[in-house]
């Protein structure tokens, strides 16, 4: 048993403080640590409003070789910021073209919120979604899904392109510079869904272009998409392209705005070339095609050939 010590016998306040520390460690050592303990929460947390830092892994897994086709992630230290006013994923694949064959394909999530300490990180969503094809009766059919549990409502949505090559696209810069105090946007779309279209780059606060490594490159966050071949019975469809756009918003002048767009007809193979012009920046787009199997071994058979 803990001897009091002299002080605290002869000097009210010591008692009381001495009293108060045995109250604290009764009621809160368990659950909040040592008595000792500096708060670890920061100021400003709630300044502007209701946001929160997610970290995880979207997957999406299809008959081809049945391994997790990354779609989205992120560590506990590289976090996307989720507001009500941009609510989405910034995602960075797939990484090669997902097959929605006659198996069944699935996306698996598992996300987090980060909290103020690692043990204080909160599960968001941990889903396995099932998609089965029914058999498209047009060039493209748009799929959502709407799932909740006990720990939130993700919506998924894609398109399910028939008769379809995988483009990989790639943008280099031959000529000038971004311009300065523009911060900008690069998508991909198809002509059949010029609504729906893919965000490659996205970047803020008239940073420079972010460039792979010490190339000419440009870092695109995501970069392969699935386009339609054109079919004779679809003659009376628009006729298949896929649409790559630069745009350039001054920053706190929305209005000003240099757009630029080049479009593609799509191949069952080989490389396609094309130019976006943003400003005296010059870009070279290449787009590279490939068809898609169902089989895993024909992509291993590929790859020996090289």
């Amino acid at each position: 048993m803990e001897t009091e010590p002299e002080e605290s016998r002869t000097d009210v306040n010591a008692h009381e403080a001495r009293l108060y520390r045995v109250f604290w460690n009764d009621m809160f050592a368990k659950k909040c640590g040592s008595y000792g303990d500096t708060t670890s929460i920061p100021p400003m947390c709630f300044t502007d409003g209701s946001h929160m830092d997610v970290y995880g892994i979207v997957v999406a897994r299809d008959m081809v070789d049945h391994n997790r086709n990354i779609i989205f992630h992120r560590e506990r230290d590289n976090c996307q910021r989720i507001t009500k006013q941009d609510p989405y994923l910034a995602l960075t694949g797939p990484t090669r073209a997902v097959l929605l064959s006659v198996d069944p394909t699935y996306v698996e999530v598992d996300l987090k919120v980060k909290g103020v300490v690692q043990s204080e990180d909160k599960d968001l969503s941990s889903l396995a979604l099932c998609y089965r094809n029914q058999g498209a009766s047009k060039s493209y059919m748009m799929y959502h899904e709407g799932t909740t549990n006990k720990l939130s409502t993700p919506e998924l949505a894609f398109a399910h392109i028939v008769n379809s090559v995988e483009a990989t696209i790639s943008v280099e810069v031959v000529y000038g510079d971004w311009p300065r105090g523009f911060r900008g946007v690069f998508t991909a779309n198809t002509a059949s869904m010029d609504h729906m279209k893919v965000t490659l780059l996205a970047f803020e606060d008239g940073k420079l272009l972010p460039m792979d490594g010490h190339s000419n490159v440009v870092k695109l966050s995501r970069r392969v998409v699935c386009v339609e071949l054109r079919r004779p019975k679809m003659a009376k469809v628009k006729k298949p392209k896929l649409k790559i756009s630069a745009q350039a918003m001054r920053i706190n002048r929305e209005n000003d705005v240099w757009r630029n767009a080049v479009a593609f007809t799509p191949e069952k193979a080989g490389r396609s070339l094309g130019t976006l012009k943003v400003g005296s920046c010059e870009m070279q787009v290449t787009v590279a095609w490939s068809l898609l199997s169902t089989f895993k071994f024909s992509y291993d058979r590929r790859l020996l050939e090289e």
